[in-house]
């Protein structure tokens, strides 16, 4: 029997009822597959005639079946001339960083997210996320009304939600924050996503300023909070750091995904790309260190793949070894030939290219590694003088707040133990994505009253007492940094 004959022979389960014969797996694939289906015994007029009425029933299910009525202005805006496309300069915000965007409009209505050129952080460029932003907004699934949890909505829209107009909410709010202002705010607390909006932060201050007792939150699960610790053991104020790639001729990226997943992903990739080749014929170099595939990693000139528990001793060898130089110290363990380990190769290599561009080279850790790795990752950028020139480092819009797992631990405490009356969340999906050891549902059941803002009604939504629309970015005002 030939190899194929031998691989085609094997027969495969699909579950071990399956493979049991059990009556109930017999009962379902009758249910999946009838024999009242077999096509065998179906003359071609019929098959076609079944299959034809098929299509027709599928798309008639597929058609919108609420009215819709489209009304001409009754009187046109001056300057509005129907039909006529504008843009409009903004920015999207996601965990609390910018990326300015050109936004192509139709009479008020978006169609065509792009790139600001004059933004520093987009270049002209977008990514899936800012592209994806138009079907967002116009996703027939998000929340329009406020919903009320239990048998109390009074309105039945398509799909069978039940939906409460807006005034029985705008009594309930007036009556919540009368009571949390003769209690100056006492059992009150918010939980928000990050953001950097000034204006935000104006009013953040202006809430706590008349319920001095209040207590306001700031979660978000992808947080970059191992980088600010880092800035705090390296310099004692968390700081954020902000590359020059242009200008730089080695880069070294330890499970940092400068080209993808970044805050600057578009800005670096542009830098990036500018100076390979350089104008005086050079080329940069691109060493990654990862434990998986990245965007970073796939244009790397050399790519190192590592365990994430092992990455932080390979940083501190490099610190090690760039010590050793500075103290005129012969820095080779051993010579690199043939014999050595690929790693211990690749660790010379860097070495070598780090001491050889000082004060033209990059050093940046990604946000999964420990804080101890993004501190190691600063001392070796101030070794090689690449800080003030290809590194640069800026004060963040809110360096007093809790780290985010801090923060989330400490209102699931005060939740448990009773001490939160009212809890407003905006935005987010903390009963979905906060740690699961903190059990964040089980203590949100203890709050006596919860409101839960976001465009869709999601897990979180579920729970609260009160569910509220919130306003896409791309139909409302605000600023960011």
């Amino acid at each position: 029997m030939s190899s194929l004959e031998r691989s085609t022979s094997k027969r495969y389960w699909r579950s071990l009822a399956e493979l049991q014969d059990a009556p109930e797996f017999r009962a379902f694939a009758e249910a999946e597959f009838p024999h009242e289906a077999d096509p065998a015994g179906i003359s071609r007029r019929r098959w076609l005639q079944i299959m034809g009425a098929s299509l027709a029933l599928a798309g008639a299910a597929g058609c919108e079946t609420d009215p819709q009525f489209i009304l001409p202005f009754a009187k046109r805006p001056e300057g509005r001339v129907p039909g006529k496309r504008e843009h409009y300069a903004t920015a999207m915000e996601l965990s609390g960083n910018a990326v300015g965007l050109l936004v192509t409009c139709v009479d008020g209505r978006p169609i065509k997210v792009e790139g600001n050129p004059a933004h520093p952080f987009s270049l002209g460029a977008t990514n899936v996320l800012a592209q994806a932003a138009i079907l967002e907004l116009y996703d027939p699934d998000r929340s329009r009304r406020p919903v009320q949890k239990g048998p109390h909505g009074g309105i039945t829209q398509r799909g069978g939600t039940d939906q409460t107009p807006w005034n029985r909410f705008d009594a309930m709010l007036r009556g919540v924050m009368e009571a949390a202002r003769s209690q100056q705010g006492d059992g009150f607390c918010v939980l928000a996503e990050p953001c950097s909006s000034p204006t935000l932060a104006r009013l953040r201050q202006e809430f706590l300023k008349q319920f001095p007792h209040a207590r306001w939150f700031e979660y978000e699960p992808l947080t970059t909070d191992n980088e600010r610790a880092g800035a705090v053991q390296a310099f004692g104020r968390p700081y954020r750091c902000h590359f020059e790639l242009s200008e730089a001729r080695v880069i070294v990226c330890f499970e940092a995904d400068l080209l993808g997943s970044h805050p600057g992903a578009l800005r670096y990739a542009r830098q990036f790309a500018q100076v390979r080749p350089a104008a005086d014929g050079t080329m940069n170099r691109l060493y990654a260190v990862e434990c998986a595939y990245s965007v970073t990693g796939i244009a790397a000139d050399h790519r190192l793949s590592l365990p994430r528990r092992r990455i932080g001793a390979f940083v501190a060898k490099v610190l090690e070894r760039i010590e050793r130089l500075e103290r005129g110290e012969d820095s080779a363990s051993e010579p690199a030939g043939e014999s050595a380990e690929f790693a211990d190769r690749f660790l010379d290599a860097v070495v070598e290219d780090l001491s050889k561009n000082r004060g033209r080279g990059v050093v940046a850790v990604g946000p999964e590694q420990p804080p101890e790795v993004h501190a190691a990752a600063h001392r070796l950028n101030s070794l090689l003088g690449n800080v003030g020139k290809t590194v640069r480092y800026a004060e963040p819009p809110d360096p007093d707040r809790l780290l985010h797992v801090e923060a989330i631990t400490e209102l699931t405490h005060l939740m448990r133990d009773g001490k939160v009356t009212t809890l407003l969340i905006l935005g987010g999906n903390p009963v979905y994505d906060a740690p699961a050891d903190l059990d964040f549902a089980a203590a949100l059941e203890k709050v006596a009253t919860s409101i839960h803002c976001s465009l869709y009604r999601n897990e979180t939504s579920l729970l609260c007492d009160w569910h509220v629309p919130q306003a896409h970015f791309l139909e409302s005002w605000s600023d960011a940094r």
